[in-house]
């Protein structure tokens, strides 16, 4: 059975890192921020002016899913979702959409309004922006050569509705 939970735990960084790892998209380098985030986050400390959020799915009571998200700095309703995966044993079962769904209705109860997410333009990403264009959210923008020549930066969006 599928459940979630917002609140961190001492084995979730470690967690983090196997779920990270083994869906084969994530360099070492993104690996070690979102772990560091995690870290940070069980602290309940940021040195960065952003509050990072984090929310677990969990099947059976195994952690398979998490995403970590948080407002953007200075601005009133918008948040970003910065990391979303899935245990690579677990993906194509629809735990990335219900968790999808749960960070929304999150972002709703912190009075968001809008959510972006931002991906590479590589063909490796491609299941990863279907994902996403499944789950509601448009790509607003393209930035070309962001993350290095030849891969471009998609910035997906999506407005929330208040009711």
């Amino acid at each position: 059975m599928l459940s979630f939970r917002d609140k961190i735990n001492f084995t979730d960084p470690e967690i983090i890192r196997k779920i990270a790892v083994s869906t084969g998209f994530f360099d070492e380098e993104d690996v070690k921020v979102t772990v560091a985030l995690a870290k940070e986050a069980l602290k309940g400390q940021s040195n960065s002016p952003e509050n990072f959020n984090f929310l677990f799915a969990e099947d059976d009571g195994k952690t398979c899913a998490y995403a970590c998200f948080g407002q953007v700095p200075e601005s009133i309703s918008t948040f970003e979702l910065h990391w979303l995966s899935t245990l690579n044993e677990f993906r194509g079962q629809g735990i990335g959409k219900k968790l999808i769904e749960k960070f929304l209705e999150e972002v709703k109860k912190q009075g968001g309004t809008k959510v972006f997410i931002k991906t590479s333009g590589i063909p490796q990403y491609e299941p990863t922006r279907r994902f996403y264009e499944s789950c509601g959210f448009s790509c607003e923008a393209r930035l070309q050569d962001y993350y290095d020549e030849g891969n471009d930066c998609l910035i997906y969006s999506m407005r929330l509705n208040q009711n």
